[in-house]
């Protein structure tokens, strides 16, 4: 609440404008003192190499969120060009997480199951692809709105208060559950999407 309260109590000037516009776009005081004879070409390396797994990722977990895997290109593109212009970071990588797709792949299956496509026509798959990725779409767009406003009020410090142990177990049991719902990419055995406590069971039942 610091933050809001400074952001509205500041005097109205030039300087104090462009500091407010830099606190929202960190790019207006990194890019001036930006060395491009130094930092160029290693930058478009590292760029390029980051790239291509960003995009290999973004492949492989538009399956986990059970959308076309050409939106997991958008979703690996996007995020990275939004950075560039918000973020602070210079060596993170922004884009699909595994965790994360999973749970936007369980909402995703739970509004819009196989079920409900089980019908004769030619144009059922593409009904399907089109009501989960508005789906998807739709729970983006309202988490993002979410983590806004979050930001603002400088929620993040109830990170600082999950235990060790739990964030530990939580990161394996994802790193499980990733796996277990890839098998049927990796040995090519067709199975139906599941939902629910018991999914992994599920899933893992065919092999």
């Amino acid at each position: 609440m610091g933050y809001v309260h400074h952001l509205f109590s500041c005097r109205c000037s030039r300087k104090r404008a462009f500091q407010i516009a830099k606190s929202f776009l960190p790019i207006l005081e990194w890019l001036p003192n930006y060395r491009v004879k130094e930092w160029l070409i290693s930058d478009v390396i590292s760029g390029v190499s980051t790239g291509l797994v960003a995009t290999l990722q973004g492949l492989a977990y538009a399956l986990l969120v059970a959308v076309p895997v050409g939106y997991g290109l958008y979703s690996a593109f996007f995020p990275i060009l939004t950075y560039f212009f918000l973020g602070t970071s210079r060596h993170i990588s922004v884009g699909p997480f595994p965790v994360v797709s999973l749970m936007v792949g369980s909402v995703v299956l739970s509004m819009a199951p196989d079920e409900n496509f089980l019908i004769d026509g030619s144009n059922a798959t593409g009904t399907n692809d089109a009501q989960r990725v508005l789906i998807a779409s739709t729970l983006t767009f309202l988490v993002g709105i979410l983590q806004v406003i979050f930001g603002v009020l400088q929620i993040g410090f109830i990170v600082r208060y999950l235990a060790d142990p739990l964030v530990g177990g939580f990161t394996t049991a994802a790193a499980f559950q990733v796996l277990v719902s890839q098998l049927k990419i990796v040995l090519n055995v067709s199975t139906k999407n599941y939902n629910g406590v018991l999914s992994i069971i599920y899933v893992s039942m065919p092999f």
